[in-house]
């Protein structure tokens, strides 16, 4: 099953959030829980970045978590946190088939 592809507009640009199971994988490791806690508890400004990192990282390799950071400086400032939050949100559910991220 392909997994969805979700864009997001980022500083003019559209990129693109896919959470394949390597990039969940990897977004256990970052945030030292598995990705059903997410739901379960607050999320943290470091838990949308680790998100947006793995789920940019399959277009861009040599993508950072800095330059993640500063992609979320833009986002939010040009659309509000909680666009940000809804297209990790639509991405998760997309991979997972259930979202892990509150909504508010």
């Amino acid at each position: 099953m392909a997994k969805k592809i979700v864009a997001i507009e980022v500083e003019g640009k559209e990129k693109h959030i896919r959470l394949g199971m390597n990039a969940l994988i990897e977004l256990e490791g970052i945030l030292g829980k598995p990705i059903t806690a997410i739901g379960s508890s607050e999320v943290s400004l470091s838990d949308l970045r680790a998100m947006l990192y793995v789920g940019l990282k399959w277009e861009d390799k040599k993508l950072t978590l800095d330059t993640v950071g500063d992609y979320m400086d833009s986002i939010i400032e040009e659309k509000g946190i909680k666009y940000l939050s809804d297209k990790l949100g639509e991405a998760l559910q997309g991979s997972v088939g259930t979202s892990a991220l509150p909504s508010e």
